[in-house]
């Protein structure tokens, strides 16, 4: 993963570390930020080293990528006169982000070498022209230079669950009229005199005789009989269903350009 590395040059080491806690105040990770040839000031967490500690070449250390040995003489010329190198790596720059940077450093008087590297600058150089401040490649030195850039998406995934639906079945009971007939029989008594046929027996007295009549009248008995009956079952069946949704995704756009 590249980013740019901007650096800014400071004959004040005074002007260095304003420098630096301005670029840390604006939200630039302190692990960014590097200071050389300075002591480190209190509750600073920058990485500090000497413009003439051995091993990794300063301007490795401080650009991340090997520098021109013309343009090197011209700030090792500053740097042995007492100035400090202030690195910022800015990850995947924007021309917006470089331009905040380099405004807050110059807002503390990097110096001005335009006369001294006019006639060393080269196209294959760190693009340190104009002023001590400059872009240059910050190369992946080492594992943790490279930067991974996730792009999740969404995947639909599409289950079932089961749901009940209740059905009610309520009896109750109503009235309905009926008719049924049915054969009445009843009896009369009838009177009729007529001749006696016969000679008379005993003597006249007065008796009682008592007639009796019948007559059938309906009767209404209700039994209960079995009428209809419901048959409840469940039939089971199959469908299939298709679900349109939307899921989201990550692209990126990769600037071609080389600004």
């Amino acid at each position: 993963m590249q980013g740019q590395c901007v650096v800014a040059v400071y004959n004040s080491r005074n002007d260095a570390e304003q420098a630096y806690r301005a670029v840390v105040g604006s939200g630039v990770p302190s692990d960014h930020v590097r200071l050389s040839n300075q002591q480190p000031s209190q509750g600073s967490s920058s990485e500090r080293v000497d413009a003439s500690s051995g091993g990794e070449s300063i301007w490795d250390w401080l650009f991340g990528s090997d520098v021109p040995e013309d343009e090197r003489r011209v700030y090792e010329g500053h740097m042995a006169k007492g100035g400090a190198a202030l690195s910022v790596l800015v990850d995947s720059p924007s021309m917006a982000d470089l331009d905040r940077i380099e405004g807050v450093l110059q807002q503390y008087n990097p110096v001005e070498i335009h006369e001294e590297n006019r006639d060393s600058s080269t196209a294959g150089g760190s693009g340190l022209s104009g002023s001590a401040v400059g872009q240059a490649g910050y190369g992946a030195q080492d594992g943790e230079r490279e930067k991974v850039i996730p792009l999740p998406e969404e995947e639909l995934k599409v289950g079932k669950r089961a749901t009940e639906t209740v059905k009610h079945i309520r009896t109750y009971v109503v009235e309905e009229p009926v008719q049924k007939d049915v054969r009445l029989r009843d009896e009369r008594t009838v009177i009729e005199r007529r001749p006696a046929t016969g000679a008379a027996t005993g003597q006249p007295m007065e008796r009682e005789y008592e007639v009796r009549e019948l007559h059938e009248e309906p009767v209404v008995q209700k039994d209960v009989r079995a009428g209809e009956e419901l048959v409840v079952h469940k039939e089971a069946t199959e469908r299939t269903e298709t679900i349109a949704d939307t899921v989201k995704k990550t692209k990126a756009d990769i600037d071609k350009s080389g600004r």
